[in-house]
């Protein structure tokens, strides 16, 4: 019985974590996404620095969402 729940409970964190890996995947990609609209606003108002802002911002984020998806 105990190691039943042993398992049991090894398996539910799995689930968890699995869900959290892709909970993390889609929250760097919606970020990148969120910057680059920025980058975009920024562009038309001709704001340079801005722009240079956004960009390295949705860079890192874009990064940051393909190392998660390869990780996990």
């Amino acid at each position: 019985l105990r190691t039943k729940a042993l398992r049991d409970r090894w398996a539910e964190e799995l689930l968890l974590v699995q869900h959290e890996m892709d909970w993390t995947c889609a929250f760097f990609g919606h970020k990148a996404q969120e910057w680059i609209g920025l980058q975009t606003i920024s562009k038309q108002e001709k704001k340079e620095g801005h722009v240079a802002y956004v960009a390295r911002q949705s860079k890192i984020y874009q990064c940051l969402h393909a190392e998660a998806k390869c990780s996990f």
